[in-house]
């Protein structure tokens, strides 16, 4: 079921419940937490999903979904690299922008899931990682394969890494120093010059 087809008290479950994953962390919340934070009583949660775990394995699958379904698109409708890099980029930066509190919860709590959930999970990250692969490996003929694994997965990190900082900026200006930042991780082929 997609979130747009989703009942009304189902989304304010899963808002209430990453906003309180996020700010708390998984152990720390219990389901009166979350009934009580979305309008309901907390037997009342169980009416939309069957445990606590059952809420967390929800929040995780919307993300990966929202951003494999994403890159797969932005893959399928750019042929030139670079652009296709900007939207990868920016459909990234923008999840982590409006999404802080859901990135903050897949980062932390993932491991709180079964081991088949978290092995589901790592497999469609890895299928996220893919079209970044592609693309980067197009634009950056000075790396190898192993290499462009590194600086995706490094660049994806201090991307979602913005979930656990201080929303200081305004997000309009956020989302512009995280595009620049993220651009210039992966597309840099210059190392610094030494000090003294």
């Amino acid at each position: 079921m997609t979130s747009a087809a989703a009942p009304p008290r189902r989304e304010q479950l899963l808002e209430a419940a990453a906003h309180l994953f996020a700010d708390r962390g998984f152990h720390a919340v219990g389901i009166d937490d979350i009934g009580a934070a979305a309008g309901i009583s907390g037997p009342g949660v169980y009416r939309h999903f069957r445990s606590k775990a059952a809420l967390l394995e929800a929040l995780c699958d919307r993300a990966m979904t929202r951003m494999l379904e994403g890159a797969r698109g932005i893959s399928a409708a750019h042929d030139d690299p670079h652009r296709a890099l900007e939207a990868l980029v920016d459909l990234h930066v923008s999840f982590a922008v409006e999404q802080r509190a859901l990135i903050g919860v897949w980062v932390r709590e993932a491991r709180a899931l079964s081991d088949d959930v978290r092995r589901s999970l790592r497999k469609r990250m890895r299928a996220y990682e893919q079209p970044w692969h592609q693309v980067l490996g197009r634009l950056r003929d000075d790396l190898d394969a192993a290499e462009v694994a590194v600086v995706t997965g490094s660049t994806l990190a201090m991307l979602n890494g913005t979930a656990f900082t201080s929303p200081a900026v305004e997000p309009e200006r956020l989302e512009v120093l995280l595009r620049r930042m993220a651009l210039a991780a992966l597309l840099s082929r210059r190392t610094p010059a030494r000090r003294g």
